[in-house]
């Protein structure tokens, strides 16, 4: 029995403590000194949408907005105030009142107003709405944010892979030369070699060095552009684990376009503005309306302190009023602010025109790009491959003598340029994808 006594207490205890556990955890999960050693593309979008300058500073303003719009109800209710004041005087104060005649040298006072605005020309309601349309448009704004960021992530991440790549065809590209040099310099030792030969391998090896410098440099900065964008310190050591090629199924271009127009920010955004406009032209209205407000006051005086509430009740003074007021005659300003608010509208219309209308110009030129990049895989792929064979074939027939060295280098360069070009490829290839996604909102791996 004392042993299931015990056990029933570790348990409760062990359901105590996993919620702090938990909480440690989270509170140190994306720290600094736990970030791993090996990412992802889909670690960096999470570490970039956590940790991110731009975005909190994004997410704040929807947090201003949310208090912005919290605040607009406040112009729907009423307001109300008490007060209460006591004074003490070194002379003797005299009081008539209607019990009779009082002297002292303390003075009480109280009382309690409120209004009510019962109609503002709709102003109130109308400027209700509009702050939740600029809440809602700060979501949009910031849903637009997150997914530039995504993009932005994917663009950096992909060209830090591609410049891991071109540093690894780059090393290649450099012990071949060197393996050349270390040819041609024991040839020239034996005397077989022409002088043209060893200054042109002085000159190739010298350029693959500096090649491998470049490429160096290359890889770190773009590492230094996704660290910025991931918010991590510069001068980490990540590696990058790079996503597979492998062949997808895209969407048509008609359901890229319908997904485009129906969930793109952009979109969004100029929709809700035109709602805006539409709510500043009935807004421009309202100053040919009146407006009217109730109120109320209570105050009561006395040089003592009351013995009850009815004294208190009785002895004081209030009072009830509706107030109305119409603007007759106000010049020309009304005039010019309705009108102003027409044209707002109609520029509001045709601006969210303009906006689907880019977007769609957008996803057909990313999507003939994703077409035309593929393409470009596959032919890259092939000059890939028949380079290789002719850099072997040329190294073997100048190892053999049976060729000059500017064939060879001829060749080294051809495969040189083929490897630059598959990189490129499979790099536009991932940007109008990555670019596709943006617009459409449609993931698809790759």
């Amino acid at each position: 029995m004392k042993l299931t006594i015990k056990m029933k207490f570790g348990f409760f205890l062990l359901i105590l403590l996993l919620p702090l556990i938990a909480f440690a955890q989270s509170g140190t999960q994306r720290e600094p000194g736990n970030i791993p050693e090996i990412l992802d593309l889909d670690d960096c979008i999470e570490i970039a949408l956590e940790k991110n300058y731009g975005l909190l500073i994004r997410k704040e303003t929807v947090v201003r907005n949310a208090a912005t719009r919290l605040n607009a109800w406040s112009r729907l209710m009423p307001s109300a105030s008490m007060r209460y004041s006591w004074s003490h005087s070194g002379d003797d104060r005299y009081n008539f009142t209607e019990t009779g005649f009082t002297v002292s040298n303390n003075h009480y006072s109280m009382g309690f107003s409120a209004s009510q605005p019962l109609f503002a020309g709709g102003n109130n309601i109308l400027s209700l709405k509009s702050s939740i349309l600029n809440y809602r448009a700060s979501e949009v704004e910031y849903t637009g944010e997150q997914k530039k960021l995504i993009y932005d992530v994917k663009q950096a991440y992909y060209t830090a892979v591609s410049a891991e790549q071109t540093l690894r065809n780059v090393e290649q590209s450099l012990e071949r030369a060197r393996e050349q040099w270390r040819f041609v310099a024991q040839r020239d030792t034996l005397g077989l070699a022409d002088p043209t030969e060893v200054s042109q391998m002085k000159v190739t090896l010298a350029e693959t060095e500096l090649s491998l410098l470049q490429a160096q440099n290359g890889r770190r900065q773009a590492m230094e552009r996704l660290f910025a964008l991931l918010s991590l310190p510069m001068d980490r050591d990540i590696t990058l684990i790079e996503p597979n090629l492998a062949s997808i199924e895209t969407p048509s271009l008609d359901d890229l376009l319908e997904e485009s127009i129906e969930q793109n920010p952009q979109i969004k955004a100029a929709e809700l503005a035109k709602y805006s406009a539409q709510l500043t032209r009935f807004s421009s209205w309202s100053g040919y309306l009146p407006s009217v407000n109730a109120s109320y006051s209570y105050n009561w005086s006395d040089n003592s302190m009351p013995d009850g509430f009815s004294e208190i009740w009785d002895d004081a003074t209030w009072s009830f009023g509706v107030s109305a007021s119409w603007s007759l005659f106000s010049g020309t300003s009304r005039i010019a602010g309705v009108r102003s608010a027409n044209s707002g509208e109609r520029s509001a219309e045709l601006t969210l025109l303009q906006a689907k209308q880019t977007i769609e110009t957008a996803v057909r030129l990313a999507y003939r790009n994703m077409e035309e990049a593929s393409a470009r895989i596959r032919l890259a792929d092939a000059r890939v491959e028949d380079a290789e064979l002719n850099a072997t074939l040329f190294r073997e027939k100048f190892e053999l003598g049976n060729s000059t060295i500017l064939e060879l280098l001829q060749a080294e360069l051809s495969l040189q340029n083929a490897l630059a070009e598959n990189v490129k490829a499979v790099y536009d290839f991932r940007m109008a994808i990555a670019e596709l996604e943006r617009l459409s909102g449609i993931e698809m791996d790759i």
